[in-house]
């Protein structure tokens, strides 16, 4: 009876302890896939902008009938089912400057009340222009306990893909 009360007893340790570590485990394995899945997100988004950027840098935009759709139609290519069109919020904006495009890269993206952020002007400039380039997404956490921890109570990051660059002369 004295062994078999040990062999309890150290059933029973090892099932708290897998309590203990498992679920610590299980935390770090869902933090790192949901960090991958957004490293993953955040790289199409930035080669769906840089690739939609391209057809304002090199006129292709402008010298079509609608730039902004020209625009918004790579870009919604780039991004395919995985984003989805309508979750993306893109501006573009004009400067003289390289101190006046760099003072707008530097400036904060800002959420509404319900944590989006609001659709900003689309100037896809002219010849030699310098034009900043930003594509936002509002990344939804797919693990709860993630987002509590990281978002702080929004349960969404806000990704964003910033190309700045000076017009071609077309």
């Amino acid at each position: 009876i004295k062994r078999s009360l040990a062999a309890f007893d150290a059933r029973g340790a090892s099932a708290i302890e897998f309590a203990l570590v498992g679920s610590i485990f299980m935390m770090m394995l869902l933090a790192a896939f949901e960090f991958g899945f957004m490293l993953f997100v955040q790289s199409v988004l930035d080669n769906a902008a840089r690739d939609a950027a391209r057809l304002i840098r090199t006129g292709q935009a402008q010298t079509s009938s609608n730039a902004k759709n020209a625009f918004s139609t790579l870009l919604c290519s780039e991004v395919g089912s995985l984003i989805g069109c309508g979750n993306i919020v893109y501006q573009a904006q004009t400067f003289n400057d390289w101190s006046s495009a760099q003072s707008a890269v530097n400036t904060p993206a800002t959420r509404d009340s319900n944590g989006n952020v609001p659709p900003g002007p689309f100037n896809p400039g002219t010849r030699q222009q310098i034009v900043v380039v930003t594509v936002t997404y509002n990344y939804p956490f797919f693990t709860p306990c993630i987002g509590e921890l990281v978002g702080g109570g929004t349960q969404s990051a806000l990704l964003m893909s910033t190309v700045v660059f000076q017009n071609e002369p077309y």
